[in-house]
């Protein structure tokens, strides 16, 4: 993957620029999250991206729309081919949201997984890590993060 399960240092050499503090989306201080945002584009193109950071390791992206436009298919493209091949990608289209999972494979072992959600009356997307060995698990609440990006 390129941004999760990386440190905040691999992250700001993937952007080319140096991270700024962010909201913790997940209410987890208390657990070690950590966030750090980065922009990109400008406010009529890009996003605004939010990385969760569980000791020192990136386990969750979100990526917000910076222009006042509707989300669409090129949006979802973009921001997933910035976590890995979206060959490795399976989107699986819902009522309401598109939810996608993510499984890097070497040979026939999975290597590295991620899963996430877009909702196309909202304008970000939204993927994480859910299980490390010996860490922090992470369950995150798609109605409670829906509130943090309102329309």
């Amino acid at each position: 993957m390129n941004i999760l399960l990386q440190t905040k240092e691999d992250a700001e050499a993937h952007f080319g620029q140096r991270a700024t503090i962010a909201i913790n989306l997940l209410g987890m201080v208390g657990r070690g999250e950590r966030a750090f945002g980065f922009l990109t584009g400008d406010m009529s193109q890009g996003f605004d991206i939010t990385i969760g950071f569980f000791n020192g390791k990136a386990r969750y992206i979100a990526f917000k729309k910076r222009s006042g436009t509707g989300w669409n298919e090129g949006d979802t493209h973009a921001a997933l081919t910035q976590l890995g091949r979206y060959s490795d990608w399976s989107i699986k289209p819902g009522s309401g949201a598109d939810f996608y999972d993510y499984a890097e494979k070497k040979g026939d072992q999975v290597i590295a997984e991620a899963t996430g959600w877009q909702t196309r009356a909202r304008r970000y997307a939204f993927a994480y890590v859910a299980d490390v060995p010996g860490e922090i698990g992470l369950l995150p609440d798609k109605t409670a993060l829906d509130q943090k990006f309102p329309t």
